[in-house]
């Protein structure tokens, strides 16, 4: 019951001259990030001569999976929706979702406050604080942060529900 690595992946991405774009994985044999690196260099390579779509871009890392089967104890149907400020704009919000999010990060576990997020939940702030400003060590969709995410204000949020036909 532990992630392992299985693994390194490449993605290229390559662009025609409509601007249409074509997305080719690799499964890498390397052992180490090093040698994924430099066999990544070398596909990419490789490709080029024999494209004439642009290499518009690559990403080659690590892949981790869970080495035993697994299964949680909630729905990811049942989304917590954070809204919360972005550092860069006083009037942007992001939207950041979590599946099957535990009962703690809402306000109630039962009753009129069931469905509210508590924006002061110590493990939700700690979250959100890694997409911070001055704390952060990843940034959001548009390569934005957070405005400070346990300040007062700054997040909002509640459950939601996606549809699933999978039952």
């Amino acid at each position: 019951m532990a992630l392992v690595s299985i693994g390194f992946k490449l993605t290229v991405t390559l662009s025609d001259q409509g601007g249409n774009k074509s997305t080719l994985k690799f499964d890498l044999v390397a052992v180490d990030a090093e040698t994924a690196a430099a066999d990544a260099e070398d596909i990419v390579a490789a490709l080029d001569a024999i494209t004439t779509a642009a290499i518009i871009g690559y990403n080659v890392g690590e892949q981790f999976s869970e080495d035993t089967v697994e299964f949680g104890t909630g729905e990811v149907e049942s989304v917590a929706l954070i809204v919360a400020r972005i550092e860069a704009d006083e009037k942007k919000y992001a939207n950041i979702r979590v599946p099957a999010p535990v009962v703690g990060i809402f306000k109630a576990a039962a009753g009129d406050d069931y469905n509210e997020v508590d924006a002061a939940d110590t493990d939700l702030v700690a979250y959100l604080n890694l997409f911070a400003d001055s704390t952060g060590v990843a940034l959001l969709s548009d390569g934005e942060t957070l405005r400070s995410p346990g300040t007062a204000g700054n997040v909002t949020g509640k459950r939601i529900h996606r549809a699933s036909k999978k039952g």
